[in-house]
């Protein structure tokens, strides 16, 4: 074991924890589920897994038992590292949330599986490729894309005269699909939830022409 204990093996650990720590420090600014500890600890460890399989396969080769397969173990994380990623995607009222941090999660396994194999150069390069798709790929679609996103809208109305026409007309008009209608009659009137994908321009143009319906006591907006 004394020829693991290298100074191999730390620039091997030490390259996958500034890596992990170049992409989560981005997702921990953004606030994503899986920050700064979370992509350290993914890399780390499957470049720790990775030296594990290299190392068990030399040790067999020696002993000439046929089991010396250096992939065997580093293999598992490819689909051991989905279980993870999944835990980072959110589904809610039809919108499906956390698909980048899943699919960065499962790219720094890669990271750490190139770094614990010795593959420095393509770790390095992915890392920084990674960095800038998730930086100035992002600047470039907020400013050239016109981003949807799924708006859930509460409606309080004093009525029900005509409400539900009016707020059919108003999506009507703006092109859009209502989803996920839901309709509450009580003693203090009508209360509405129905979800929209639109953008964040439309959004305000719905709420202003649902707060003219001179029925509509309030509207609540969330994603």
């Amino acid at each position: 074991m004394t020829e693991f204990l290298t100074l191999e093996l730390w620039v091997k650990l030490v390259l996958a924890i500034g890596c992990g720590a170049a992409i989560g420090l981005e997702r921990e600014m953004r606030d994503k589920p899986a920050g700064l500890r979370t992509h350290m600890l993914i890399c780390i460890g499957s470049a720790l897994i990775t030296m594990v399989s290299l190392h068990v396969a030399i040790t067999y080769s020696r002993t000439q038992i046929n089991i010396a397969d250096p992939g065997r173990i580093a293999a598992q994380i490819v689909s051991g590292i989905g279980f993870l990623g999944a835990g980072t995607i959110i589904q809610a009222r039809g919108s499906v949330h956390g698909l980048t941090t899943a699919a960065t999660i499962w790219v720094m396994a890669g990271i750490g599986l190139a770094i614990g194999s010795g593959a420095y150069a393509p770790a390095i390069a992915t890392t920084l490729i990674l960095l800038t798709v998730l930086t100035l790929v992002r600047w470039f679609e907020a400013r050239l894309a016109k981003p949807h996103h799924f708006v859930y809208f509460r409606v309080s109305s004093r009525s029900e005269a005509g409400v539900l026409d009016e707020i059919n007309r108003i999506a009507g008009r703006q092109r859009l699909d209502i989803d996920d209608f839901k309709l509450a009659r009580g003693g203090e009137g009508l209360k509405l939830e129905f979800a929209l994908t639109c953008s964040p321009e439309t959004r305000n143009a719905l709420i202003e022409e649902l707060l003219e319906i001179d029925a509509v006591s309030d509207v609540q907006v969330g994603q």
